[in-house]
């Protein structure tokens, strides 16, 4: 379908991204990149200015938003601390980068916040329009600790600073002050930085508080000192989020330990919660989504003071289930409490989370334990655009935002299968242009 300059979207179903009732029989002007006009079709007045496109019985709702992907251009299977994918040429894994930005427009994600070296030039290609892509914040590489998540202890530290694919190692406030400054000359949107272990290697573990609190309050005063910059910080146990909470990042990531008192705090100063439900209990191998195979993505290395040998889990699977029942716990406290949750799946690389059906497996894990399917639309839409920092851009279809509008075959809110089901998408349009129709990209 060509559009043009301003165009009518005619008789359509509005989902408007707050969670309200569907609209039926309404019109939606765009004129150039942005969204002119909203209304019932009974107010609706033909003019020969606007290109009529009639759209009776489908669907439309704002763009989908992933608040927490790597577009890392890897290639691997997660072993090793990622050894895979830091050996390959930087070059090559940019160059797959742009495909698998691409992928995730194609499942109707029309931005997203990307932790990478890569994002930090995909923004800048796409916002070109010479080739399509999804509108991406970039928060750059993340900083973490010599050591600690995202160190690829079996490779140089040199090497690491010069080939990871999203993280720079940074140690000590004043390191820290020099990289937030290095990466916002880059041009990224965000910062970001690992407050706690992820559990990947030895001295990684998701207990483990890995920055100081001088440490984190510097990297946020650093970032917020250009206005408009937000830090997001990886946090997974409960001294890590209090601190992250104190120092003042804007998005808690994972976030798994957070007690009542946090979820309090982050309600009072509008901290949003990014869960990642689905990477958390797939790591612990006991949360079932259906899928043909489940398997674990995070490698669990241990120190021989607790390993139990090579036939032996370091976690019994009552500690596992354990674990999975406590995050769901405290997510569905800080659902209840009224926690902001913005929806991030941390795609990371394929084969092991491909681009864009690892976000629809977030959307699957958010309805197994308990959010309604239009509440997950809200979180992928307005609440991550307000993680994302551009709530007063996109994330809503209304008078003024920019024109990211999917049009669907059937209603999304109906069944979170037919949400995930990239079939019932028959066109995403992104800053007024279509970008993709029925599944293939328009230039």
């Amino acid at each position: 379908m060509e559009l043009k300059e301003n165009y009518v979207l005619k008789n359509v179903n509005l989902i408007d991204g707050y969670g309200k009732e569907i609209k039926e029989n309404m019109f939606v002007a765009v004129s150039g990149r942005h969204i002119m006009q909203i209304d019932d079709m009974s107010e609706y007045k033909a003019d020969n200015v606007f290109q009529e496109i009639e759209l009776a019985g489908h669907y439309v709702m704002p763009g989908l938003i992933d608040a927490h992907i790597h577009l890392s251009g890897g290639r691997g299977e997660g072993l090793y601390l990622d050894g895979d994918i830091i050996s390959e040429p930087n070059l090559m894994r940019g160059m797959r980068s742009v495909g698998d930005a691409q992928t995730l427009l194609k499942s109707g994600i029309t931005s997203c916040r990307d932790i990478s070296w890569n994002g930090l030039y995909l923004k800048r290609i796409f916002r070109e329009e010479r080739i399509v892509g999804p509108r991406i914040i970039a928060c750059g590489p993340g900083l973490a600790r010599t050591g600690g998540h995202c160190d690829t202890f079996q490779f140089s530290e040199e090497m690491v600073q010069k080939r990871h694919q999203w993280a720079v190692l940074a140690d000590g406030p004043e390191e820290c002050r020099k990289w937030v400054r290095r990466i916002l000359r880059q041009g990224a949107d965000q910062i970001k930085f690992w407050a706690s272990g992820g559990g990947n290697w030895a001295t990684d573990n998701v207990f483990d508080v890995h920055y100081t609190f001088e440490e984190m309050k510097m990297i946020c005063d650093e970032a917020h000192k250009i206005s408009g910059t937000m830090v997001c910080a990886h946090a997974e146990n409960l001294e890590s989020i209090k601190q992250c909470i104190k120092a003042g990042v804007d998005t808690i990531e994972h976030g798994e330990m957070l007690d009542e008192e946090c979820m309090e705090l982050m309600i009072e100063r509008g901290i949003i919660l990014v869960p990642t439900i689905n990477l958390l209990t797939n790591a612990s191998g006991s949360f079932d989504l259906g899928s043909e195979e489940e398997k674990p993505i995070r490698t669990f290395a241990f120190h021989q003071r607790s390993d139990g040998g090579p036939e032996t889990s370091l976690y019994s699977d009552e500690e596992l289930e354990m674990y999975t029942n406590m995050i769901i716990d405290n997510f569905s406290k800080a659902k209840e409490k009224g926690v902001k949750i913005a929806m991030g799946s941390d795609t990371v690389y394929e084969p092991v989370t491909p681009y864009g059906e690892y976000t629809m497996q977030e959307y699957k894990a958010l309805k197994h334990i308990g959010m309604t399917v239009s509440e997950i639309i809200t979180s992928a839409t307005l609440n991550s655009a307000k993680a994302l920092g551009m709530d007063h851009k996109t994330g809503t279809l209304e008078v003024g935002k920019l024109a990211d509008i999917l049009v669907l075959i059937k209603n999304p809110a109906e069944d979170i299968e037919i949400l995930c089901d990239n079939s019932n998408i028959r066109y995403v349009i992104q800053n007024g242009k279509v970008v993709v129709e029925e599944g293939y990209l328009k230039y």
